[in-house]
Formats: C-alpha cells, sequence, structure tokens
C-alpha cells in the first residue's frame, strides 16, 4: 500500500471513529468501532460477515470502500451520509485505501469518522495557523501530458485559480477531471482552506439535501444538530462531481447558495454566510444537459463562468507514449520490476485502441500487464489484456504462441522448448526475415542469431 499524502493519512487514523478491512470478496476480516458512531455493533459481531450486510443502505455504486475494491484506486476524504441502526443520519468522511500486491488488489482498509469531528479539527488547526485542507492531493505539475490543447488548458486554468469564479469541468469518465480540480484549488488563494469532494451520484438523493446543508434538532425523526458541506467547506472549495446527477429542486437551492453566499439547515429559519468557490463536473457533454433538462438553465450560466472541456484519450494519442513511462516508471517502483517501457508492436496497438475508459484505462491496462509479464524488459502484444488485442484485430498475431507444456519435461527443459517455439513463430510471422523476427521477439539481432545457433536452427 502506498500513501501519497501523510498528512491525510496520519489525521484520518487519529480522528477514525470506525476502522474496516474488506477482502476482495468484500467480506469483513476486521472492524473496529471506536465511539459507536456509525452501528452499533461488536468486532465478534461483524467479522466474516459480506460488508453489504452491515451496511446495507450501501451499494458498489455509493460505498466508498466497494468503490475502492472496484478501481483500485484510494479515495480520500470522502463525503458521505450515514445511516445509525435507529434511523438517525450522519454527515460522515470515509478514507479507504486499496491493499495490493503483484497478483493485483487483496481488499480495502477503510476508515470512517464524524465529519463534526473535522470541524472541530479544521478550527483548531486554523487558530494555529496550521493547514487544514481536506482531500486535495494533485497540482498542475502532477498532469502528464505533451497535448497542445491540455497544455492550453492548464494554462487557462492556472490564469482562472487565481481568482473566486465558478467553474464547469466536461470530460468523460476516466479522463481526470478530478486531477484538475485539485489542481486548482492548490493553485488557489484558498489552497489553505477546506477542499471537500461529493460525487452527486454516489449519494441518495432524499440524504443530498442534508448533506449539503445540515440540519437542526428535531427537523426529522432522529435529526441532530449538524453543519452541512457548505458550512463546512466555508473559506475554501467545494467540487461537486457529477452535478448533473442532483435533482433539479435541489439545483435551485443550489443557486440561491451562490447568488447570496447564505445557507439555512433543513427545519432552520437562520441563514449561515458561507463563503466557497464552487467547482462542477459533469461526464455529459453540456449542450445535452441542456436538452434534456438535467441541469437548469440559470445555474448552468451561474456555474459556467469558466468552462473547460478535457479530451478524450482518443484525441491526444500524443499522449499515448508519455502516459505509458510515467505509469511503467510508478509501476517499476510498486512491484519490483525494472521493465523500460513497451515494445513497438504494443505502442502500435495503443494508437489504435479508442480508450473509453480514457487514462483511467489505461493505467489500468498498465498494470495488467505488469502482473502478466515475465519479467521481460518490455512490455509485450501478450502482456497486455485480450479485450484490447481484439477490439484492435491484434488478436490473431498471437495465437499461434500458444504453448503447452510438456509433463515429462523438467521446468527449465520446458523453458527451452517455449523459446523455440517463440523463435519458430517469429521467423514464420517474418518470412524469416532475422531483424524483423528480433524486433518481435525484443530481443537484438546478435542475441536472436546466439539463440538459432545454440538451438540449431538452419535458416535457408
Amino acid at each position: 500500500m502506498s500513501f501519497k499524502n501523510l498528512h491525510h493519512i496520519k489525521r484520518a487514523f487519529k480522528e477514525t471513529d470506525v476502522i474496516c478491512i474488506i477482502d476482495k470478496n468484500a467480506r469483513i476480516l476486521y472492524y473496529n468501532n471506536y465511539n459507536d458512531i456509525h452501528n452499533k455493533l461488536g468486532t465478534e459481531e461483524v467479522v466474516g460477515k459480506p460488508f453489504l450486510e452491515v451496511y446495507p443502505w450501501l451499494d458498489w455504486e455509493t460505498s466508498t470502500a466497494l468503490k475502492v475494491l472496484k478501481t483500485g484506486e484510494a479515495v480520500v476524504n470522502q463525503p458521505q451520509v450515514m445511516q445509525l441502526d435507529d434511523g438517525t443520519e450522519v454527515n460522515s468522511i470515509n478514507t479507504a485505501f486499496p491493499l495490493k500486491n503483484e497478483e493485483g488488489i487483496l481488499g480495502v482498509v477503510f476508515l470512517s469518522y464524524d465529519i463534526n469531528s473535522i470541524v472541530s479539527t479544521a478550527e483548531a488547526e486554523s487558530k494555529s495557523k496550521h493547514e487544514h485542507n481536506l482531500g486535495s492531493k494533485y497540482q498542475f505539475s502532477d498532469i502528464i501530458t505533451r497535448n497542445a490543447e491540455v497544455m492550453r488548458i492548464i494554462a487557462q486554468l492556472k490564469r482562472a485559480a487565481k481568482y473566486d469564479s465558478n467553474i464547469l469541468i466536461y470530460g468523460e469518465t476516466g479522463s481526470g477531471k478530478e486531477l484538475f480540480v485539485h489542481s486548482i484549488h492548490n493553485a488557489s488563494k484558498r489552497a489553505s482552506k477546506p477542499f471537500i469532494s461529493q460525487n452527486c451520484a454516489a449519494i441518495p438523493k432524499n440524504l443530498m439535501e442534508s448533506l449539503f446543508f445540515g440540519t437542526t434538532k428535531g427537523s426529522f425523526t432522529g435529526s441532530e444538530k449538524k453543519k452541512g458541506l457548505f458550512e463546512l467547506a466555508n473559506g475554501g472549495t467545494i467540487f461537486l462531481d457529477e452535478i448533473n446527477s442532483m435533482p433539479l429542486s435541489l439545483q435551485a437551492k443550489l443557486l440561491r447558495v451562490i447568488e447570496n453566499g447564505r445557507v439555512r439547515r433543513i427545519g432552520g429559519r437562520k441563514e449561515y454566510k458561507t463563503n466557497v468557490r464552487i467547482i462542477a463536473s459533469t461526464n455529459e457533454k453540456m449542450d445535452d444537459l441542456l436538452n434534456t433538462n438535467k441541469i437548469r438553465e440559470d445555474l448552468f450560466y451561474r456555474m459556467s463562468v469558466v468552462n473547460v472541456e478535457i479530451p478524450p484519450l482518443r484525441d491526444r494519442k500524443d499522449d499515448i507514449k508519455v502516459l505509458a513511462d510515467h505509469f511503467i516508471n510508478d509501476f517499476n517502483s510498486k512491484f519490483s520490476k525494472n521493465i523500460e517501457g513497451i515494445d513497438t508492436k504494443v505502442e502500435k496497438i495503443f494508437l489504435k485502441y479508442s480508450w473509453p475508459g480514457n487514462v483511467r484505462e489505461f493505467k489500468n491496462c498498465i498494470e495488467a500487464a505488469f502482473i502478466n509479464s515475465a519479467d521481460e524488459s518490455k512490455i509485450r502484444p501478450e502482456d497486455i489484456p485480450k479485450y484490447i488485442l481484439k477490439k484492435t484485430g491484434s488478436a490473431k498475431d498471437y495465437k499461434n504462441l500458444e504453448f503447452k507444456a510438456v509433463n515429462k519435461l523438467s521446468l527449465k527443459e520446458n523453458i527451452k522448448e517455449l523459446e523455440k517455439h517463440l523463435i519458430t513463430a517469429a521467423l514464420k510471422e517474418t518470412g524469416n526475415n532475422i531483424s524483423q523476427a528480433a524486433e518481435k521477439l525484443s530481443i537484438s539481432r546478435q542475441s536472436l542469431y546466439n539463440k538459432l545457433e545454440k538451438y540449431g536452427f538452419k535458416l535457408p
């Protein structure tokens, strides 16, 4: 497990109310509830049970832990409304990290703590002039690109970061919208203030209003006096991911907050001042949102003072090589390997593929190749996921590389037979062209000549 932001990790453990570890099958291996905040269950009642049995109001889309289990990506300081046994709702902040080895994801460490504890910590740190930035991890320097359009967008957002204007970002799933949003906050004068990110599609619509605007005691059964995200983010930035999933009725209330800078908790009469910058994102094109009435026109124009579209990876193929080198460097460190790059044939496949999952899919592809690679110096076509080979029409080029081990032979003898098999296949595909066969095998011409002599090959 690798942690990029040790400051957030230390604070997460310090303030945690619940620590839970689940395995790759989403079954609970470890559970410790320090403050009885979420469920009044003991460790012995929970360990061994499916995660969704203990948290039945969650699912694979709304649960922070299950999202990390599915994507393999850490989630830090994700606001979420939790339900107690008696039906009471609690605003919490969840953090989850994947547990991995060379074979893939093993499970997830999940931490949850009452959002009120964050307020106390933030206020205390503010008084002592310490940073209390919640969850923003990335800088503009973390965005890897050589693409002219992406570099233009970075320059535009660097300028916009200096001001408090609202920003609306469109990008397909996996295109890196969150990276840009974090960078905007960290380049702004609000960088030392709270950054709170909320995926509007990840929480039930009936809980969304109380999460954003807070509650008063007795406003509904079991409700307590609690600040909402807009009060908690005062002075900082709120990132509303997938704002197109927000109900139109709530969009109207959000518009009022933008216009007058005040929020009113559910069931309350008092209005609270809030000074926040709002950055929103959507994975649907702007015109489509308006045409399908998924976003109010007045809110759209309020939000899109600065309006950018992150190009998908298929439109920035000049980034393929630089992204591959970047991810290979990361995974070399993580998996203790020494892969130098991608084979030229692999680069052609990558350039041909459309990457519907964008940079996120590309990163997962490189990780899969590391797991599949037999410690070669370069990633080869047979290392990358088969579905990519099939969709690019490349699978047929490698089917003749199939090899069945012979039981009566030792491991060393089988390895020799496999090497002879691969050399034979490469020579056959290239018409006995030594240079092309060596390139296909990712070895030098001299190495191939040496192997031909070693195994007694006779070329025409």
